[in-house]
Formats: C-alpha cells, structure tokens, sequence
C-alpha cells in the first residue's frame, strides 16, 4: 500500500469518526446557520452569527448585571463584556443603573433587542417544527429526552 493511499484511508476513518463533543456541537452550528441569514431579512444584519448567542438565551426583559450574566453564560466577565460592547454599539442591549446598587450596572435588552430576540424565537421554532416534521414527533421527543439526560449528567459531574 502506498504512503498516499495509507494516508486517504486514515483521513476517511477520521471523517467517520465523530467525537462527542462535535456532536454536541454540530447540531447547534446548523442552528446558528440558519438564524443568521433570517435574522438578516428580517432586517437585523448586523447581528453577527455569534454576537449574543448566549447572551440573548439568559438574557429577558428584566436584565441582569455582568456578573451574573457570566455565570449563567459559563464565560468570563472579561470575553462577556467584548460581546456586551458590541452588542450595546448595534442598539441589542444597554446598561442602566442597578436600582439596588447604584455602583452596579444592569445590562438589559433595548426595544431593539427584545424585537430580534422575538423574531429569532420564531426562526427556532419554524427550524424545531421543520425537524419535526422530517423525524417525526416521536423521534423528536426522544432526542430531546436524551439531550435533557446528557446535560444532566454533564452538570452532575461539573466540578
């Protein structure tokens, strides 16, 4: 067998070999995918594929400071406060005095974020409905019972 045939196979083998965490991962980039160019026709371009994609899942009407934000987002204050910055610069959030601690901010959606995270609401629903219907509710209903166990799991065993 030569080096260059050794090598294809190897390749294809990796290929087929799909680790954990690209499974995880793989659904939610397709999901990512196919937001972004629908958020951009409904006339929100300028949210980039992952501004905010945690944040506008922890985030709702009432706001929360930077520090809880990045506790519920897993990410530091520090990364958190660059997509803050960006998202505050395209008109998706601001910061407002904390009413409890006036030394304290409060990052919350403006009228402009609340629309997108409404509009990106509908898009995940139409993508769920689409799933639906390709693998039935049945099927649908026990992927999401698995990936409710595996995330229980996960954060069992989070240290």
């Amino acid at each position: 067998m030569t080096d260059r045939t050794a090598m294809k196979e190897r390749q294809a083998a990796a290929e087929e070999h799909v680790i954990f965490s690209q499974l995880l991962r793989r659904p939610y980039q397709a999901l990512l995918r196919k937001i972004h160019p629908e958020l951009a026709a409904a006339g929100f371009a300028d949210s980039y594929l992952y501004w905010g994609t945690n944040i506008f899942h922890y985030l709702r009407e009432g706001g929360l400071r930077l520090t809880e934000l990045a506790e519920r987002t897993h990410t530091t204050k520090q990364a958190l406060l660059y997509s803050i910055n960006q998202l505050e610069a395209a008109g998706y959030v601001e910061r407002v005095p904390d009413p409890t601690d006036r030394r304290a901010k409060i990052i919350r959606f403006t009228e402009r974020g609340l629309e997108v995270r409404r509009v990106a609401d509908e898009i995940i629903a139409g993508i769920e409905h689409e799933c639906v219907q390709q693998l039935g509710e049945e099927r649908m209903r026990q992927f999401e019972g698995l990936l409710k166990d595996v995330s229980s799991v996960l954060e069992e065993n989070r240290g």
